[in-house]
């Protein structure tokens, strides 16, 4: 993988010291340990074109770390006065550089660690690094030229770059630990020169955009390497981005990762017992605590506490040397057809439309399984064109045939359907169903929800329902569900997770018992348990979370049997995870029933802020939660974390846990770090019982607990609990690893032990994807870094009826002052993550020219030179 981080001028001098320090001596392939357990100086070296680096004052190879510090602080080594290679910014100050840091996958480090060829290793890896680094400045237009056309800068590729590599061989050290191996090169861009010869700093973001691309390069070229130096390589992870080496299996990359991730778990705990992240005293005390093992005092020691663990899990020189030698089948050294079908379904994995940028990225990251070389793999991105798997868009943009071949298929299906009037609800029937709901709810509907079951139960079967949230599109649904089946025919709710239908039985009575998963419904009409007719309608509750793909699915199994179809949703609240954008296409083009009334909160001052959220105008609703003392500002992300747990603690315990929600936008480790911590406030005052079950990464489930379930689990004779069910831990068997769940949903007790441990998560806290459809009494936000949107934030807003209290960090918002910090969190706040469906852009003409400029380079270098060209072309070398 790749990283990237700015340099700040006034840390340029420590971080070349740090570096320098810490560094492997690469041509031994030695890791140095001194007395104290900690690593020994070696140099690292130069990156780049060696004239380039001689008119900056350095020569290519070894450097000295003088000549590092005066580059970082932007001017030329040597003694005397200082000459300054590159312009001061506005405050005096030039930046220290960008430091890019490239890691080799796990199984890498540990054939490094145990095998006998850590100079071959490490050989790929340096060459790996290098070229990555090129592809890096050909790729990535890292600073600006003066353009006399528009009279102003503009960006621009470097002609060369000024950079050093420093490389480690182990995880960062904790405490007096033996750190785990892992190969990776620090690699420090000082600065470019341009076309013109002036040299300049590196624009950073450009840099940190690229991380994800320039990173697969890197993998893609150190497979590349290793296969030609005997390794087998397999495709690994998450859609097969990363690889796996030959020897070394999951389990004993686990091994080798285990004293990293116990201490983070130390230090995961410790937040949740204080509340605030643990000081670097306190950080050593815990690596002391949780080590197991002697400290290694030298390199032997080291070598020997390795060799250890590799033989606990079956690895050592032997078997690797074995597995490096087997003989690896030709014909699955190159798989180019499967490198195809995986970068057409990767590409659209996250979304329906992408650029050049997100297309190369996706090649390179198939490369190294599909046995490619990177230069390879961005060279062939041509023919997936020429071949129609990947579509060109009038907006220079592309999608692949697949996606765009569903959306179609989706609206073809819909409108006949929508055009199909054989659906039959009587009056009589529509009339009983809303009685039915007006006498469950104690008063009349509107006038306008009365009017959206008269168009959901209306001829045709496919229709749409949009609503804002807390218009009670529930109402509206239980009423025209109540009608159908007093018209005789059946019903049945679906929604992508499992939470969501859940809420959906919840809230539409005449649905209970009768939802599902989108992909539970599928499959259970697919295996014959559940019957669909020309007499059954499937309601789709929040569906624009629906990813094209499942929708498609759903669709088409409906319509195949002659069912009807009503969606359900509002296309401002959150887009689906994968590639969709389909509900708000179909909305304006089937017939649809509208609701407009809010109805969840009363305050007018509180609704009014929703609909700023909403319409994209947040710098107004910040100011109304502003004046009101529901937005709280900390000057870290921790205190923030921690702010935000204490209020949810307090709210629950005036109105219980049911009754209000906590959410971030942020990752998983927040989430986590939320629950820890309201966990750990209630063991403190014995809410919670002492008996609990261990789930494998360490976290511990006790008696009260709230729970939920992050995948589905089948349940012997019972209807299976579904992904995002909540509920409460009532009883705990400690020696057997087995709990007792009370499901928040049905009067039902459910026994979870095994796998199903795995797939409890704590309930305290949750991302607010979770969150959708929900209604409470409070909700407590955790929001501001970079993932925040307007669709989650409005989202976040409006899940609760008496108000919402938002904390933010002032370290995720960079700006002078809390005012201007504020009007960054709005502007966060109004950008939009919608999706788009490619049938939003027409195609472009036929014929159109690849307009991808680095992809054409790679096919130009791929093709064999001419014999005796007319005259030599200037050209842009790629490293092989």
């Amino acid at each position: 993988m790749m990283t990237a981080a700015s340099i700040p001028a006034a840390s340029a001098r420590g971080y070349a010291d740090y570096l320098d320090a810490k560094t492997v001596a690469p041509e031994r392939g030695d890791y140095y340990l001194g007395p104290d357990g900690s690593p020994a100086e070696a140099p690292g070296r130069w990156l780049g074109d060696p004239a380039a680096l001689a008119r900056v004052g350095v020569e290519a190879g070894e450097l000295q770390p003088d000549e590092l510090r005066a580059l970082m602080a932007g001017r030329r080594p040597g003694k005397g006065e200082p000459v300054w290679l590159r312009a001061a910014g506005p405050d005096g100050s030039r930046a220290g550089g960008i430091d890019v840091t490239f890691s080799a996958p796990k199984g890498v480090s540990v054939a490094w660690a145990l095998g006998d060829d850590r100079d071959a290793i490490e050989a790929a890896h340096h060459a790996a690094v290098e070229a990555a680094v090129d592809y890096l400045r050909e790729s990535v237009e890292l600073t600006v030229r003066y353009d006399p056309a528009l009279g102003e800068a503009v960006p621009a590729h470097a002609a060369h770059l000024h950079a050093a590599e420093f490389t480690h061989t182990t995880a960062r050290g904790v405490g007096d630990g033996a750190p785990d191996p892992q190969l990776h090169s620090h690699v420090v861009i000082t600065s470019v020169e341009r076309e013109d010869g002036s040299v300049a700093a590196v624009r950073s973001r450009p840099v940190m955009r690229s991380a994800r691309e320039v990173g697969a390069y890197y993998r893609a070229h150190l497979a590349d390497e290793l296969r030609q130096r005997g390794y087998a390589i397999e495709p690994a992870g998450e859609d097969g981005r990363y690889f796996s080496i030959g020897g070394v299996d999951r389990a004993a990359e686990r091994s080798f990762s285990a004293r990293t991730e116990e201490v983070e778990r130390a230090g995961r705990e410790f937040r949740a017992l204080h509340g605030r992240a643990p000081e670097r005293g306190e950080l050593r005390a815990l690596a002391v605590q949780t080590r197991g093992a002697k400290v290694p005092r030298d390199r032997g020691e080291l070598d020997r506490a390795w060799r250890e663990t590799g033989r606990r899990v079956g690895v050592d020189r032997t078997s690797l040397a074995a597995a490096r030698d087997a003989e690896v089948e030709p014909a699955a050294a190159v798989d180019r057809d499967g490198w195809a079908e995986r970068v057409e379904r990767n590409a659209t994995a996250k979304r329906a439309v992408f650029g050049a940028a997100e297309l190369r990225t996706v090649a390179l990251e198939q490369a190294a399984g599909a046995g490619l070389a990177p230069r390879e793999a961005v060279g062939a991105i041509d023919s997936l064109r020429r071949d129609g798997r990947v579509l060109d868009l009038a907006d220079g943009r592309m999608t692949t045939a697949r996606v765009r071949a569903a959306e179609q298929e989706i609206e073809q299906r819909m409108g006949e359907m929508a055009g199909d009037l054989s659906r039959s609800v009587d009056t009589a029937a529509v009339t009983a169903g809303v009685e039915v709901v007006q006498a469950r709810l104690g008063a009349p509907l509107s006038v306008e929800q009365r009017e959206a079951v008269q168009a959901l139960t209306a001829p045709g079967r496919a229709a749409v329902l949009i609503g804002p949230a807390g218009t009670g599109k529930g109402v509206v649904i239980d009423a025209a569900a109540s009608a159908e089946r007093a018209a005789g025919r059946e019903v049945y709710g679906v929604a992508v997770a499992g939470r969501t239908a859940q809420r959906l039985g919840e809230s539409a009575p005449a649905l209970e018992g009768r939802v599902r998963t989108v992909d539970g419904f599928v499959a259970a009409v697919e295996h014959g348990e559940l019957s669909v007719d020309t007499r059954t309608t499937v309601y789709v509750d929040e569906a624009g979370m629906g990813d094209t793909e499942r929708l498609h699915k759903l669709v088409r199994t409906v319509d195949e049997r002659g069912g009807s179809l009503v969606v359900i949703g509002d296309a401002r609240q959150l887009p689906s995870v994968g590639a969709g954008g389909m509900f708000e296409r179909l909305a304006e083009q089937l017939p649809a029933a509208e609701l407009s009334e809010v109805r969840r909160a009363a305050d007018p001052a509180e609704l009014t802020a929703w609909r700023e959220l909403r319409e994209g105008d947040p710098a107004a609703a910040m100011a109304h939660y502003r004046a009101a003392g529901d937005l709280h500002i900390a000057d870290t992300r921790v205190e923030a974390v921690e702010q935000a747990a204490r209020a949810y603690d307090r709210l629950a315990g005036e109105l219980g846990h049911e009754r209000v929600a906590l959410m971030s936008d942020a990752s998983n480790v927040e989430i986590d770090t939320l629950n820890l911590r309201i966990q750990a406030l209630r063991r403190e005052r014995g809410e919670l019982a002492p008996e609990a079950v261990e789930r494998a990464d360490g976290q511990r489930v006790h008696g009260g607990d709230r729970v939920t379930w992050t995948a589905s689990m089948p349940v012997a004779d019972e209807p299976r609990v579904e992904n995002g069910v909540r509920g409460t831990v009532v009883g705990v068997d400690a020696e057997q690893g087995a709990l007792t769940v009370r499901l928040d949903s049905a009067d039902r007790d459910v026994a979870v032990a095994g796998e199903g441990i795995e797939s409890l998560r704590l309930a305290y806290a949750g991302h607010v994807y979770r969150q959708q459809g929900a209604t409470v009494d409070r909700a407590v936000v955790v929001t501001g870094g970079w993932e925040t949107s307007r669709e989650s934030a409005y989202v976040q807003a409006s899940r609760a009826r008496h108000g919402v209290e938002w904390h933010v960090a002032r370290e995720d918002l960079d700006s002078p002052d809390d005012a201007a910090r504020i009007d960054a969190l709005a502007r966060r706040m109004g950008q939009t993550r919608a999706q788009e469906p490619s049938l939003a852009l027409p195609l472009d003409a036929p014929g159109r020219a690849p307009g991808d400029p680095i992809a054409e380079l790679h096919v130009a270098r791929l093709q064999p030179p001419a014999p005796t060209p007319p005259e030599p072309t200037p050209a842009v070398e790629i490293a092989p």
